[in-house]
This record gives C-alpha cells, sequence and structure tokens, in this order.
C-alpha cells in the first residue's frame, strides 16, 4: 500500500490483521526514565504550521504533589474532566484524580458551559474543577456546596469571576504555558477581585523574573519570566531552531534548561507573581493561545489580500475578540470563507475591516495602535414578529451592539461559540429553546425564530436526512493543499467486544453507529 511504500526500512504492524502473536512476556529491554517524553501537544505556531512541544515524565511527580497540598484532593474527592485531550488542562484533571485515588467526572458530551455545566457540576457533585474563565462566565450563579475548589487559568480571571466564585471555596488561579507541565506556579486562594496573581512555583519549580541580560530584577519590577526544572519540557518536536530560541541555558544551574516565556511579569510583596502583559505578539483568547502572525500569514496567503494584520482587541471589558484589518480588493466575507478552510474556529476574527492603507508610524512601521475598532453594520431590515424582535433583542445584548436586523448572521457581527451558549441561556430564560447546535446552523434572528420552541426546557435539534454537499474542514482542505492522493487514507482502532457477540450482532451494532453519525458515511466527490 502507498502506506507502507512510505514506511521504508520500519516495522508496519497492518492492526486489521495482527493477533498479537510473538510478543515478549518480559519487560521492555528500554527502561522508562524521568526524561522520556510522555506526550506530545499541539500550540500555535507563527509560520501557519503548529508546532508539538515534547513534554517529558520529569515534571509530573512534583505537580501531582503539589494538586494534593494545594488544591486539597483526597480519595474521597470528584475531579472533573472537562478540558479537551487536545489541551493539556486534561492531564491537569487526570492527575488530580489518579494520583491521590478520587474520581475522575466524565462531562457529557455536548456541554460547554451555561447552565448545562452548572447543572451538572451540581448533579454530579463535582468537588474539584478546572474551569476556563470564558467558560465559568457563562455558568448562572446556582448553589454548588460541593464544588470545594475552583481553579481557573489558560487566560486573565476578570474580577468579577473571583466576586461570583470564591467565596465559600477555594478559588485558585494557575499559571502554565504549553511547553511546560501543564501548571508552573499557583496562586493562593483568591479572596480581593482586584487581587489575581499567577502564583508561587509548584514542586520542584524554579520561576525566574529576569532583564533582557538575563540578570534577575527586584522585587516589584517588571521582568520576563523564565521557567526551570524538570517541568521544562524537551523541546519542539523535530524544530530544534525554534527549540533553542526558546530553550534557553540555565545561567544559576550548570547544565540546567529554562523556557522563556514571553510573558512579562512581576513579583508582589507577598512572594507572588503577577501577570503583566505578552512581550510578543502571542496572545490568549478565549483560552486559546493563539500567534497572530498565524493569523495573518493565512488571510495575506488570499490572492485578494495586498496586507494583512491582527490584533486581539478588548473594546469590550472583559470581551477579547480577534480582529483582522486588510488591504487588497476581496471583501470581509469571502476572507472569512477563507480563513475557515485554514484555521480552527477560535482563529477566525470576528471582524474583518478592509483598509484603503494601512496606518503607519513616523518611521514607516505598522501602526497598531491606529487600527480603528470594528463597526457592526446590520441589515437594517425590522424584525416582523414577536420571536424576531425577542431574538433581535438578545443578539444586541449578548453581542454588545447598538441594534440587530433581522437578517443578520451571529458570528458576522462578531459571535462565537461562547457567545452562543450566552445566547441560549437568554432565549431560554425568555422562554424559546433553543441549543447551541442552532444557533450555528441557523444564524440570524429570522431562521432562528422558526426552530426555537416555546418552552423553557432544552430544545430537542431534529435530525435532517443526512445528505448533500458539506464544506472542507480545515484539515481537509490542508491535506487537499499538500498536492498528495487524499483518497486512501484510514484509521483503525481495536475494540473488546463481549464473548460469543456474533457477526449478525456485530453487523446490527455497526449499522446503528452508520445511521445515527452522518459524518461516517462522508465520502470525497470527484469533479462534477
Amino acid at each position: 500500500s502507498r502506506i507502507e511504500d512510505g514506511l521504508s526500512g520500519a516495522e508496519v504492524v497492518m492492526m486489521d490483521t495482527w493477533t498479537g502473536d510473538g510478543l515478549p512476556d518480559s519487560d521492555p529491554v528500554t527502561a522508562l526514565l524521568p526524561g522520556h517524553p510522555a506526550y506530545v501537544v499541539f500550540t500555535s505556531g507563527s509560520t501557519g504550521l503548529p508546532k508539538g512541544v515534547l513534554v517529558t515524565h520529569a515534571g509530573l511527580p512534583g505537580y501531582a504533589r503539589t494538586e494534593i497540598d494545594r488544591y486539597a484532593v483526597t480519595e474521597d474527592s470528584r475531579v472533573l474532566q472537562f478540558a479537551s485531550i487536545g489541551f493539556d488542562g486534561a492531564v491537569l484533571e487526570w492527575l488530580m484524580a489518579f494520583s491521590s485515588g478520587a474520581a475522575l467526572v466524565l462531562a457529557p458530551a455536548g456541554i460547554y458551559g451555561g447552565e448545562p455545566l452548572g447543572r451538572f457540576l451540581a448533579e454530579a457533585r463535582v468537588t474539584h474543577a478546572f474551569v476556563t474563565p470564558a467558560a465559568l462566565a457563562t455558568i448562572p450563579e446556582r448553589p454548588l456546596p460541593d464544588l470545594r475548589t475552583l481553579l481557573v487559568g489558560g487566560e486573565a480571571c476578570r474580577p468579577e469571576l473571583v466576586r461570583r466564585w470564591a467565596a465559600g471555596r477555594r478559588m485558585i488561579n494557575v499559571y502554565g504555558p504549553t511547553e511546560t507541565t501543564v501548571v508552573v506556579a499557583t496562586s493562593d486562594p483568591l479572596t480581593s477581585p482586584d487581587d489575581t496573581p499567577i502564583g508561587r512555583p509548584v514542586y520542584d519549580t524554579r520561576l525566574h523574573v529576569l532583564d533582557p541580560g538575563l540578570r534577575a530584577v527586584p522585587p516589584g519590577a517588571a521582568g520576563e519570566l523564565y521557567v526551570a526544572g524538570p517541568s521544562v519540557a524537551r523541546g519542539y518536536l523535530n524544530r530544534p531552531g525554534l527549540t533553542a530560541e526558546r530553550f534557553v541555558a540555565d545561567p544559576s544551574q550548570v547544565g540546567g534548561r529554562m523556557y522563556r516565556t514571553g510573558d512579562l511579569v512581576r513579583w508582589g510583596a507577598d512572594g507572588q507573581l503577577q501577570y503583566l502583559d505578552r512581550a510578543d505578539r502571542q496572545v490568549k483568547v478565549r483560552g486559546f493561545r493563539i500567534e497572530l502572525g498565524e493569523i495573518e500569514s493565512v488571510l495575506a496567503g488570499h490572492p485578494g489580500v495586498g496586507q494583512a494584520a491582527v490584533l486581539a482587541r478588548d473594546d469590550q471589558p472583559g470581551d477579547r475578540r480577534l480582529v483582522a484589518y486588510v488591504t487588497g480588493t476581496a471583501d470581509a466575507d469571502e476572507l472569512r470563507r477563507h480563513a475557515r478552510l485554514a484555521l480552527p474556529d477560535y482563529m477566525v476574527p470576528a471582524a474583518i475591516v478592509v483598509l484603503e492603507a494601512m496606518p503607519l508610524t513616523a518611521n514607516g512601521k505598522l501602526d497598531r495602535q491606529a487600527l480603528p475598532a470594528p463597526e457592526r453594520e446590520t441589515s437594517g431590515r425590522e424584525p416582523a414578529t414577536d420571536r424576531e424582535r425577542l431574538l433581535c433583542g438578545l443578539f444586541a445584548e449578548v453581542l454588545g451592539v447598538e441594534r440587530a436586523g433581522a437578517d443578520d448572521g451571529f458570528f458576522d457581527l462578531g459571535g462565537d461559540s461562547i457567545l452562543a451558549i450566552q445566547l441560549v441561556a437568554r432565549a431560554r430564560e425568555a422562554g424559546l429553546g433553543l441549543t447551541p447546535k442552532h444557533v450555528f446552523q441557523h444564524r440570524s434572528p429570522e431562521a432562528l425564530a422558526l426552530v426555537a420552541h416555546e418552552s423553557v426546557e432544552t430544545a430537542v435539534t431534529d435530525g435532517d436526512d443526512g445528505i448533500g454537499p458539506l464544506p472542507a474542514t480545515p484539515i481537509m482542505a490542508w491535506l487537499a493543499e499538500r498536492g498528495g492522493p487524499i483518497g486512501g487514507f484510514s484509521q483503525t482502532v481495536v475494540l473488546r467486544v463481549p464473548p460469543g457477540l456474533g457477526l449478525d450482532h456485530l453487523t446490527v451494532a455497526v449499522q446503528a453507529v452508520l445511521d445515527c453519525h452522518d459524518v461516517l458515511r462522508l465520502r470525497v466527490a470527484g469533479p462534477g
């Protein structure tokens, strides 16, 4: 096969025919050492391709001990599994539960925040949870007497969240770049909305605040944060140049290494680190770390674009959004479609502003401070029914615009997945049953008015006939753009089945899965 041809010299195991015969019954010859890789997690890269971070086993024991001690985890605890396995926050949750003998409570599929997450926390009696501030902001206030420890991290925690959630429990701000073992600093329990430090180093980790000459700055002075110790990752997978740039020698320890975070911080009087800003152009939006240059590279690749610049704007307090600025002949809708083919949803700009020319500084460089705030224009069509009027008002309220027209698109006005959850919650409070899937599929007040249910209960999404064309996902588009064959890829997994299952029962089960999941029936159609 083509796959085997591309792996010449390597032992290939065909899982659909492999029986497992010949495996040794002894321990592996190569011992597992702390410096061996534990996992690879991918993070945004400025070149347009994600970069894989190779994290070792060395930092796991120290962080596991930190979790048990600082988060007060016991064998009776119930730890929420909420983070995606593509996000190292999942490692935080696994370690918290398994290192202490606690229970790991898996959140059901389809719960991303809002009232459903709040209800699940209560019903599952979760005692320990890690939730990003963006998701936490969507959960309505309700009694959660079992929730003893709440961890927040991934982005800045706003004061109002501390005000709402800190009372009656241990609320801790956690900090850790992907290039380290999950978390390298944890705050003391938060008590004041005006003070949300990123905290003190976890066990076995050293944090240095240094000036550009790698000299320590005095307490209270701003400097760049460097992480040292066993929690530092090995480097970027197959990227030696980038590894050498970000992972540097530790002047305080012979043979030691540090990771340069790019974050500006300072030591507070209480011995905790306070986060100030980014030293480079890497930003965090709703918990995702994003290289703005990666988005600029994709937009600039469109033939109708001359220049492209992207900012993370905070035009409304606590509401950070990506805004793109371009020059050229392409319009905003065309560029948004182009971006969705190459970028994950969280990296598609909420607004795209087309300019005649980019503003420049006196020395001819792009003046990012002079880039204007986006104007969210509406279609102007007035709502025709009570439902449309209600939904137009909710659009304007959630999106922070003066008004929304009946045929305005939710995402065209700056909406995203988190705001979609807020829209669904407020619609339910007003007596309209909607789901986030409705918002993604129908988008405008006019269309949503037709599918909403007159009920405060969760609306049930009707299935469709499961046929018709489907736009290419970013990974599909990326594979197609590489120019190679795309018709022969496969993925296999070994499943354990009950004894005596039989071919007939297996066939019925597989057919049921195919009937329920349209995506499993996808095929690539040729021209025409």
